[in-house]
């Protein structure tokens, strides 16, 4: 499997905050549909570290899959007003060598 992260910082901090709200709206609307429909797509996350940063973590079952989501975002982005609020990712992105999660217990 391999993730990608990608760190996008605000262009302008004071207006974060605001431009919380809609921006995941058009990620969860506009974004993650075109990620779900990418081969080998396992999961994708968005976090804001207290309005200092965006990061998103996106699995896939291969490299492949992980370079086109790369490439969707900065579609993505380009297009969107998020171009305006947010700067240019940092991208990291490899094979994931160890996984573990939380087994699924009834309750």
């Amino acid at each position: 499997m391999y993730a990608t992260i990608r760190r996008y910082t605000p262009a302008n901090p004071s207006t974060m905050k605001t431009d919380m709200d809609g921006l995941k709206r058009r990620i969860e609307q506009k974004f993650l549909p075109m990620l779900q429909d990418v081969t080998g797509f396992h999961c994708y996350y968005v976090i804001n570290a207290g309005d200092r940063e965006l990061t998103t973590i996106s699995i896939f079952e291969d490299r492949k899959g992980a370079q086109d989501s790369n490439r969707r975002a900065a579609e993505f982005v380009r297009s969107d007003p998020l171009s305006d609020v947010l700067t240019k990712p940092e991208v990291i992105e490899g094979e994931i060598l160890l996984s573990r999660e939380a087994e699924v217990r009834a309750h």
